[in-house]
């Protein structure tokens, strides 16, 4: 059972950001881990709510749920993303070892106590004032939280979730196949709701400021994204759902539709800034557990013969070199002995400069190694998703007081569906499915709509520094990723359509998670740090320790390497 005393915490929190979103207090009631709503003296009751209040309080709790919470209390969906997948760094030594059971408690009780008992509780007081677009967004955002909660976990509960009024305190786990059946279902229904007349939208929504238009794009691309997410156990339904929707015309195709939320520049009382910009830039230096790994700053540095033009939004680097590294800052630097899983693995320690692009510090992939004195090193989150400094090549030692004013103070966004990576679904599935439109020109929109994205969301730090992307360069670039894709045979070919989905899903790890486990791509991932063999991937991860021990219906894995039902490959698919 959550303490109370961490439970008001966290209210205090979501009420304070809300104010900063909407100017006005989130209305909300203490939720438990037992999936009941006990009333609170502190809040209004729900006959008392309005309903907008509601769906501030929905919408900021699914963007935590999304990017974690400032103060690194919670991880959120794109860092348990990231971090199997050499995006982020993931400590280790060994799959088992990387996560204990405890780290999922958060991110489980605010799915479930938080986000679903808030839409429950919204959708009667919606209902009677005719509010259809509020019951919408809150049946898309519902559709999002519980199909990525199955992508997380595998079969969790739903049916009987979020009815502790009911008396229904052990709630039945669902198979992963009827959740996604009913989520695809929910977004339906949401389309169909979108459409009604009402007497008034939402007086802010914080994601598409109640363009009924957009929300519809956004269902239209989750109900995408489940059918190519699906498409090793429901071959024909999921191509045929495709086509209907490439048919349809209304998917996210074009940044300006993109689903993302905007985070504020406050850094007290509340912290409106987005969860990575206070674990990069909160003045004290980096936290702790917060490494690029050096598979994707490679990557990205080094794939091709010219140097990704999102790099320089990507990541700050604060050296230009390493002559001040010495065993301490980093003891592979100057003690080199690569182990024989390593030999053809040339960013064993550090990211070579192959491009000339140096100045990449960050760690390998399952290295448990303690936290060294290596902030001053250290290679941080830069401009694009976060709010944090454009790369200009000034190496500044970015800590201290100052620190909390870098680039755009943490203004930055959480990215939940993109045009980037709509095109590049499209792309997987025309190349596997032979779904409609051409593979190769779905990869050039979706590598297109993400550098261009990136390019718009930092130019005001970007311009006239001399390093900007410029369309010459965005050409260039992607000519070159083309004409790999043109020599490539079919693996080859979905190696770099799944290389794109991982860059462009930056600080969206789920999007990267999911196509390694779908498709093994790419299967040139650099191998484990510390041990040869470090056990079995994580196809799935624990349950949250609090669900196992307190809910009845919910037996802990015996191991997290059980694939979620979408997940037909052998064992020893992924690594």
């Amino acid at each position: 059972m959550k303490n109370i005393k961490n439970i008001m915490r966290n209210r205090y929190k979501f009420i304070g950001l809300a104010f900063v979103a909407t100017s006005m207090l989130l209305i909300n009631g203490c939720e438990t881990t037992d999936l009941s709503v006990q009333p609170d003296p502190n809040f209004l009751n729900p006959a008392q709510a309005d309903v907008d209040f509601f769906l501030n309080a929905i919408q900021i709790k699914v963007a935590n749920l999304h990017s974690g919470t400032e103060g690194r209390a919670e991880n959120g969906l794109a860092q348990f993303g990231m971090e199997p997948v050499r995006i982020q760094h993931g400590f280790g030594p060994t799959y088992r070892e990387n996560y204990d059971p405890g780290d999922f408690d958060q991110i489980w009780d605010d799915a479930y106590s938080g986000v679903l008992i808030d839409i429950r509780t919204m959708n009667p007081v919606a209902e009677e004032g005719g509010r259809f677009t509020h019951i919408a967004i809150g049946q898309i955002l519902e559709a999002y939280v519980i199909t990525n909660l199955v992508d997380l976990f595998g079969d969790v509960p739903y049916s009987e979730a979020a009815r502790g009024e009911e008396g229904i305190f052990n709630p039945i786990v669902d198979s992963g196949a009827s959740i996604y059946e009913a989520a695809d279902q929910l977004l339906v229904t949401a389309i169909g709701n979108l459409q009604k007349s009402e007497i008034a939208l939402p007086t802010n929504d914080l994601f598409y400021g109640g363009d009924e238009e957009k929300w519809i794009k956004a269902a239209n691309t989750m109900r995408l994204k489940l059918a190519v997410q699906s498409r090793l156990v429901n071959t024909a339904e999921s191509a045929a759902t495709i086509n209907s929707l490439v048919g349809g015309g209304q998917l996210i195709l074009d940044f300006a539709d993109d689903m993302q939320f905007q985070w504020g520049t406050n850094n007290a009382a509340p912290d409106s800034r987005h969860p990575y910009f206070d674990a990069n830039y909160d003045g004290a230096g980096p936290s702790s557990d917060f490494y690029t790994c050096n598979y994707f700053m490679d990557l990205m540095a080094n794939q091709y013969n010219n140097v990704d033009p999102r790099i320089r939004y990507y990541f700050y680097r604060q050296q230009s070199d390493y002559s001040g590294a010495d065993v301490i800052t980093k003891e592979c630097v100057t003690d080199v002995s690569i182990p024989s899983w390593w030999a053809d693995f040339p960013q064993y320690c550090l990211v070579p400069a192959t491009n000339g692009y140096n100045g990449l510090w960050g760690r390998n992939h399952l290295d448990d190694d303690g936290i060294p004195p290596d902030d001053a090193f250290r290679t941080l989150h830069g401009v694009y998703p976060i709010g944090g400094p454009f790369d200009d090549d000034s190496f500044r030692l970015v800590s201290g007081s100052a620190a909390v004013s870098e680039g755009l103070a943490g203004a930055g966004i959480s990215p939940f569906l993109l045009a980037a990576n709509t095109n590049l679904m499209l792309a997987e599935a025309a190349l596997t499915l032979s779904t409609a439109g051409d593979a190769r020109t779905y990869l050039e929109a979706g590598v297109r709509q993400s550098i261009e994205k990136v390019a718009a969301f930092g130019a005001s730090l970007a311009v006239g520094s001399g390093f900007e992307a410029t369309p010459a360069i965005i050409d260039a670039h992607i000519a070159n990723i083309l004409s790999a894709y043109d020599t490539a045979d079919a693996t080859g070919k979905l190696r770099i359509i799944a290389e794109q989905v991982f860059i462009a899903s930056w600080c969206n790890g789920m999007e990267a998670y999911n196509t390694y486990r779908r498709t093994g791509q790419p299967d040139n991932l650099t191998p484990a740090f510390v041990v040869e063999n470090p056990g079995p991937f994580l196809r799935s991860m624990w349950y949250p320790q609090g669900a196992s021990d307190n809910n009845t219906n919910i037996k802990q894995k015996a191991n997290p390497d059980t694939p979620v039902f979408w997940d037909t490959n052998p064992p020893g698919f992924v690594n």
